[in-house]
Protein backbone atom coordinates (compact mmCIF):
# COMPACT_ATOMS: atom_id res chain seq x y z
CA UNK A 1 0.00 0.00 0.00
CA UNK A 2 2.85 2.39 0.86
CA UNK A 3 6.39 2.54 -0.58
CA UNK A 4 8.83 0.59 1.61
CA UNK A 5 11.35 3.43 1.41
CA UNK A 6 9.19 5.69 3.54
CA UNK A 7 7.13 3.38 5.77
CA UNK A 8 8.51 0.53 7.88
CA UNK A 9 7.47 -2.94 6.70
CA UNK A 10 6.11 -3.81 10.14
CA UNK A 11 3.60 -0.97 10.29
CA UNK A 12 -0.08 -1.60 11.00
CA UNK A 13 -3.10 0.48 10.11
CA UNK A 14 -4.53 2.11 13.24
CA UNK A 15 -8.08 1.79 11.92
CA UNK A 16 -7.84 -2.03 12.07
CA UNK A 17 -5.88 -2.41 15.34
CA UNK A 18 -7.09 -4.94 17.89
CA UNK A 19 -8.00 -2.85 20.93
CA UNK A 20 -8.14 -5.81 23.30
CA UNK A 21 -11.04 -6.82 25.50
CA UNK A 22 -13.07 -5.18 28.23
CA UNK A 23 -16.01 -2.89 28.80
CA UNK A 24 -14.34 0.12 27.22
CA UNK A 25 -13.41 -1.51 23.93
CA UNK A 26 -16.59 -0.50 22.01
CA UNK A 27 -16.20 3.12 23.14
CA UNK A 28 -12.47 3.08 22.35
CA UNK A 29 -13.25 1.65 18.92
CA UNK A 30 -15.82 4.36 18.22
CA UNK A 31 -13.37 7.10 19.25
CA UNK A 32 -10.63 5.47 17.16
CA UNK A 33 -12.90 5.30 14.11
CA UNK A 34 -13.91 8.95 14.54
CA UNK A 35 -10.31 10.17 14.77
CA UNK A 36 -9.11 7.99 11.89
CA UNK A 37 -12.02 9.21 9.75
CA UNK A 38 -11.19 12.86 10.49
CA UNK A 39 -7.54 12.31 9.59
CA UNK A 40 -8.31 10.36 6.39
CA UNK A 41 -10.62 13.23 5.38
CA UNK A 42 -7.56 15.49 5.62
CA UNK A 43 -5.60 13.28 3.25
CA UNK A 44 -3.50 11.15 5.63
CA UNK A 45 -3.64 7.57 6.92
CA UNK A 46 -2.68 6.74 10.55
CA UNK A 47 -0.21 3.87 11.02
CA UNK A 48 1.43 2.25 14.05
CA UNK A 49 5.05 1.07 14.12
CA UNK A 50 6.96 -0.57 16.98
CA UNK A 51 10.44 -0.05 15.49
CA UNK A 52 12.26 2.76 17.31
CA UNK A 53 15.18 2.68 14.82
CA UNK A 54 12.68 3.50 12.05
CA UNK A 55 11.53 6.56 14.02
CA UNK A 56 15.17 7.57 14.59
CA UNK A 57 15.87 7.24 10.87
CA UNK A 58 12.83 9.36 10.04
CA UNK A 59 13.96 11.98 12.55
CA UNK A 60 17.44 12.05 11.00
CA UNK A 61 16.01 12.55 7.49
CA UNK A 62 14.00 15.55 8.67
CA UNK A 63 16.59 17.10 10.98
CA UNK A 64 16.26 20.48 9.24
CA UNK A 65 12.77 20.93 10.73
CA UNK A 66 12.70 18.43 13.61
CA UNK A 67 14.75 18.51 16.81
CA UNK A 68 16.76 15.37 17.67
CA UNK A 69 14.68 12.80 19.53
CA UNK A 70 14.99 12.61 23.28
CA UNK A 71 16.85 9.41 24.18
CA UNK A 72 14.98 6.48 25.68
CA UNK A 73 16.15 3.31 27.44
CA UNK A 74 16.41 0.42 24.99
CA UNK A 75 14.53 -1.74 27.49
CA UNK A 76 11.48 0.55 27.66
CA UNK A 77 8.38 -0.59 25.71
CA UNK A 78 7.44 1.96 23.06
CA UNK A 79 5.63 2.53 19.78
CA UNK A 80 4.95 5.42 17.45
CA UNK A 81 2.13 6.56 15.23
CA UNK A 82 2.67 8.19 11.87
CA UNK A 83 0.41 9.95 9.41
CA UNK A 84 1.13 8.92 5.83
CA UNK A 85 0.15 11.06 2.84
CA UNK A 86 -0.97 9.88 -0.60
CA UNK A 87 2.65 9.54 -1.74
CA UNK A 88 3.56 7.17 1.11
CA UNK A 89 5.51 9.79 3.06
CA UNK A 90 5.23 10.08 6.83
CA UNK A 91 4.26 13.71 7.46
CA UNK A 92 3.54 13.67 11.21
CA UNK A 93 4.42 11.56 14.25
CA UNK A 94 3.68 11.01 17.92
CA UNK A 95 5.46 8.35 19.97
CA UNK A 96 4.89 6.93 23.43
CA UNK A 97 7.21 5.23 25.93
CA UNK A 98 5.94 3.17 28.88
CA UNK A 99 7.69 4.14 32.14
CA UNK A 100 7.38 2.13 35.35
CA UNK A 101 7.28 4.69 38.15
CA UNK A 102 6.12 2.36 40.93
CA UNK A 103 9.38 2.47 42.89
CA UNK A 104 10.66 5.85 41.71
CA UNK A 105 8.64 8.86 40.55
CA UNK A 106 8.73 10.28 37.06
CA UNK A 107 10.53 13.33 38.44
CA UNK A 108 13.15 11.18 40.13
CA UNK A 109 13.73 9.24 36.91
CA UNK A 110 14.14 12.55 35.11
CA UNK A 111 16.62 13.79 37.67
CA UNK A 112 18.79 10.66 37.68
CA UNK A 113 18.50 10.29 33.86
CA UNK A 114 17.15 6.73 34.07
CA UNK A 115 14.16 8.05 32.11
CA UNK A 116 16.49 8.44 29.13
CA UNK A 117 19.14 5.74 29.50
CA UNK A 118 19.85 2.18 30.61
CA UNK A 119 22.82 2.16 32.97
CA UNK A 120 25.27 5.05 33.22
CA UNK A 121 24.26 8.16 31.22
CA UNK A 122 26.74 9.83 28.84
CA UNK A 123 29.31 12.13 30.38
CA UNK A 124 28.11 15.74 30.62
CA UNK A 125 24.40 14.96 30.43
CA UNK A 126 22.30 16.18 33.37
CA UNK A 127 18.78 17.15 34.42
CA UNK A 128 17.34 19.47 37.06
CA UNK A 129 13.71 18.88 38.07
CA UNK A 130 11.85 21.50 40.11
CA UNK A 131 8.39 20.31 39.02
CA UNK A 132 6.38 19.08 42.02
CA UNK A 133 3.88 17.38 39.72
CA UNK A 134 6.66 15.38 38.05
CA UNK A 135 7.87 14.21 41.46
CA UNK A 136 4.27 13.32 42.45
CA UNK A 137 3.71 11.19 39.33
CA UNK A 138 3.95 7.50 40.20
CA UNK A 139 2.64 4.22 38.84
CA UNK A 140 2.48 3.27 35.18
CA UNK A 141 3.18 6.29 32.98
CA UNK A 142 2.81 6.74 29.23
CA UNK A 143 5.40 9.33 28.22
CA UNK A 144 4.50 11.09 24.96
CA UNK A 145 7.45 12.12 22.78
CA UNK A 146 8.36 12.89 19.16
CA UNK A 147 5.46 15.19 18.34
CA UNK A 148 6.32 16.43 14.86
CA UNK A 149 4.50 17.67 11.75
CA UNK A 150 6.24 18.34 8.44
CA UNK A 151 6.22 22.10 7.75
CA UNK A 152 3.99 21.91 4.65
CA UNK A 153 1.34 20.05 6.70
CA UNK A 154 1.31 22.39 9.70
CA UNK A 155 -1.99 24.14 10.22
CA UNK A 156 -3.92 21.23 8.68
CA UNK A 157 -5.47 20.13 11.97
CA UNK A 158 -3.31 17.03 12.41
CA UNK A 159 -1.42 17.60 15.67
CA UNK A 160 -4.18 17.34 18.27
CA UNK A 161 -6.08 14.56 16.48
CA UNK A 162 -2.91 12.47 16.24
CA UNK A 163 -2.19 13.24 19.91
CA UNK A 164 -5.64 11.97 20.92
CA UNK A 165 -5.11 8.86 18.81
CA UNK A 166 -1.73 8.02 20.36
CA UNK A 167 -3.20 8.41 23.85
CA UNK A 168 -6.09 6.16 22.87
CA UNK A 169 -3.75 3.44 21.61
CA UNK A 170 -1.63 3.79 24.77
CA UNK A 171 -4.78 3.22 26.84
CA UNK A 172 -5.65 0.09 24.89
CA UNK A 173 -2.07 -1.25 25.09
CA UNK A 174 -1.13 -0.42 28.69
CA UNK A 175 -4.00 1.37 30.52
CA UNK A 176 -1.49 3.69 32.26
CA UNK A 177 -2.34 5.67 35.37
CA UNK A 178 -0.86 8.85 33.85
CA UNK A 179 -0.03 10.28 30.44
CA UNK A 180 2.73 12.89 30.54
CA UNK A 181 4.74 15.07 28.20
CA UNK A 182 7.75 17.40 28.34
CA UNK A 183 6.76 20.50 26.40
CA UNK A 184 9.26 23.01 25.02
CA UNK A 185 8.35 26.70 25.47
CA UNK A 186 7.61 27.19 21.75
CA UNK A 187 4.96 24.46 21.86
CA UNK A 188 3.20 25.64 25.04
CA UNK A 189 0.82 27.94 23.08
CA UNK A 190 -0.29 24.94 20.99
CA UNK A 191 -1.58 23.29 24.17
CA UNK A 192 -3.08 26.39 25.80
CA UNK A 193 -6.81 26.05 26.27
CA UNK A 194 -6.84 22.39 25.21
CA UNK A 195 -8.66 20.08 27.63
CA UNK A 196 -9.65 22.80 30.11
CA UNK A 197 -9.09 21.68 33.69
CA UNK A 198 -8.51 18.07 32.67
CA UNK A 199 -4.92 18.70 31.56
CA UNK A 200 -2.22 20.07 33.85
CA UNK A 201 0.41 22.07 31.98
CA UNK A 202 2.79 23.94 34.23
CA UNK A 203 3.12 27.63 33.40
CA UNK A 204 6.86 27.70 34.01
CA UNK A 205 9.54 25.36 32.68
CA UNK A 206 10.24 23.39 35.85
CA UNK A 207 12.64 21.01 34.11
CA UNK A 208 16.08 21.80 32.73
CA UNK A 209 17.67 19.01 30.72
CA UNK A 210 21.07 19.12 29.07
CA UNK A 211 21.00 16.71 26.14
CA UNK A 212 24.26 15.65 24.55
CA UNK A 213 24.70 17.22 21.15
CA UNK A 214 21.68 19.48 21.61
CA UNK A 215 22.30 21.67 24.63
CA UNK A 216 20.20 22.91 27.52
CA UNK A 217 16.44 22.39 27.11
CA UNK A 218 13.92 24.20 29.36
CA UNK A 219 10.78 22.04 29.49
CA UNK A 220 7.25 22.37 30.88
CA UNK A 221 5.72 19.32 32.55
CA UNK A 222 2.27 18.26 31.28
CA UNK A 223 0.14 15.53 32.85
CA UNK A 224 -3.23 13.90 32.30
CA UNK A 225 -4.78 11.23 34.47
CA UNK A 226 -6.23 8.10 32.90
CA UNK A 227 -9.74 9.46 33.45
CA UNK A 228 -8.79 12.81 31.88
CA UNK A 229 -7.75 10.93 28.74
CA UNK A 230 -11.09 9.11 28.76
CA UNK A 231 -12.89 12.45 28.98
CA UNK A 232 -10.79 13.98 26.18
CA UNK A 233 -11.86 11.06 23.98
CA UNK A 234 -15.52 11.46 24.94
CA UNK A 235 -15.50 8.20 26.93
CA UNK A 236 -17.13 7.69 30.33
CA UNK A 237 -14.66 8.29 33.14
CA UNK A 238 -16.42 6.75 36.13
CA UNK A 239 -14.70 4.71 38.87
CA UNK A 240 -15.86 1.44 37.25
CA UNK A 241 -13.23 1.90 34.54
Amino acid sequence: MFPARTVAPDFRLVETLNLGTGLLVPALGAARDRLCGELVARGVTPILCESWPDLQALNARHRADWFPLLPKPSSAPAFWLGLVDGEGEVVATHAVVLVDCAASSFGAKLADLSLFHDGTPPHGEWSFVASEAAHDTRGSVAWIVAGWTRPDWRGAGLFHRLGELVRLVALSHWNPKWVVGLVDPETVPVWSGRGGGRRRLEERPGILYHQNGVGRLPLHFMRLSRHAVYMDLGLPAGPSW
